[in-house]
């Protein structure tokens, strides 16, 4: 693989970059990435990354890059999916004990 076609092969990735930024955002929020250094984390795996691809293209192993990008994209997905999940659910806990209490849409009836 030479570097014309790395360089096609890596701009056709959409699926890796959406997988690596779904990544960081689930890093950043267990809090192994902090604030501030999503942008060198992105960076730093997309070249990891690009570096994988050079050394397989090197081996001469054949791989096919599109279906690897498209399970890339569907783990992203998942990612996204399972983020947004938890912030749902947080956001529900932290709505009901902001309206606890409030007539109409905070009763309880236990005790």
């Amino acid at each position: 693989m030479d570097a014309s076609n790395l360089l096609g092969v890596v701009l056709g990735m959409a699926g890796f970059g959406a997988f690596v930024s779904a990544l960081v955002g689930v890093l950043k929020s267990v809090g192994l990435v902090q604030d501030g250094y999503a942008q060198n984390w992105v960076t730093g795996l997309n070249l990891l990354g690009v570096i994988g691809l050079y050394a397989l293209g090197l081996s001469g192993k054949a791989v096919d890059m599109g279906a690897v990008d498209a399970n890339l994209q569907t783990l992203a997905t998942f990612l996204v999916a399972g983020g947004q999940l938890f912030v749902a659910m947080g956001g529900s806990k932290l709505f009901y004990g902001m309206v606890k209490g409030v007539p109409a849409i905070g009763k309880s009836f236990s005790e």
